[in-house]
């Protein structure tokens, strides 16, 4: 009976918890996102102009954001003459660079007081947050979530 009582405990949290992360993705869909700001380019800067900004919050020692570089890769290759993929990092510059493997395709920058992140409640890395090209949040969230279809569904509907 106490197992019984303890999983569903268990469940119901889980449940609360999946719910209250929707709900802070869906707050911001739909809604014009900040202007976009680094403080420092690692990469060549982006070109932003027209484009869809795909932002993903991400750090060296987080390892499934290092591990997830290989699928923005992919994204970048297919989408970047809509799509400005830039990885933002709160570390300094010289932790982002030291990082070789895997290699980024796409743009990096430096936040470090996480500007950015801030104005989207980013409490866990990896995230991404998708803006069309006149700021709007078209999705939030992890970026196993944003597949090559799903992304190309939201770049294609708006």
């Amino acid at each position: 009976m106490k197992k019984t009582t303890l999983v569903a405990a268990l469940l119901i949290t889980l449940l609360g918890f999946a719910f209250t992360m929707a709900d802070a993705a869906d707050k911001f869909v739909g809604k014009p996102g900040p202007e976009f700001h680094v403080e420092e380019w690692v990469s060549s800067q982006a070109d932003t102009d027209g484009k869809y900004i795909l932002i993903d919050f991400w750090a060296t020692w987080c390892g499934p954001c290092v591990r997830g570089i290989p699928h923005m890769n992919e994204l970048h290759s297919q989408f970047k003459d809509k799509v400005a993929i830039v990885a933002v990092s709160r570390e300094s510059r010289d932790k982002v660079e030291a990082m070789k493997n895997p290699v980024m395709d796409y743009y990096s920058a430096i936040d470090s007081q996480g500007r950015m992140g801030r104005f989207f409640e980013i409490r866990s890395i990896p995230h991404v947050v998708l803006m069309d090209p006149d700021g709007i949040v078209l999705w939030k969230g992890h970026p196993g979530g944003l597949s090559k279809s799903k992304l190309k569904s939201l770049i294609s509907d708006s």
